[in-house]
């Protein structure tokens, strides 16, 4: 693991929960998803936390991502339409084992039960635009 993943470990500090399932290594997804949603998604794998309340975290993974919004799967569950801190370790455009951590903060759209995981929407309520931007150029280079 690179040494940048400190600087994503650090977002929240402290213990996490159960770990998300161990996910394939390459940080990059091929295809767009097709389903309902008002933008094209595309796959990715990226780890992720997000903040419950009490201080707990919860590790997950993104596997998907649109300019709007983002999928994640997690074996913890993940209340829906709650306002959450998110943060995610967004592999480099040029260099996927540099680390970029990304924060903000989502509303959850929906949790769906998919065997022994569950799978979490989530909408940007709050990003920075840099972090906006480098999410957006991952969409469109994974789009192709």
């Amino acid at each position: 693991m690179p040494t940048d993943q400190d600087d994503a470990d650090a977002l929240f500090g402290g213990a996490a929960a159960p770990a998300a399932p161990a996910a394939p290594a390459s940080p990059f997804g091929a295809k767009p998803t097709a389903d309902n949603r008002r933008e094209p998604r595309v796959r990715a794998n990226w780890q992720a936390r997000v903040l419950l309340g009490a201080g707990r975290i919860v590790e997950l993974s993104v596997f998907d991502l649109s300019e709007s919004g983002l999928g994640l799967v997690t074996e913890v569950g993940i209340p829906a339409h709650s306002v959450l801190q998110v943060a995610l370790a967004v592999p480099g455009l040029n260099d996927a084992t540099k680390i970029t951590p990304v924060t903000g903060t989502i509303k959850t759209t929906h949790m769906t039960v998919k065997g022994h995981y569950i799978h979490c929407g989530g909408q940007w309520v709050e990003i920075s635009s840099s972090s906006r931007d480098l999410l957006n150029q991952w969409v469109r280079r994974l789009r192709k």
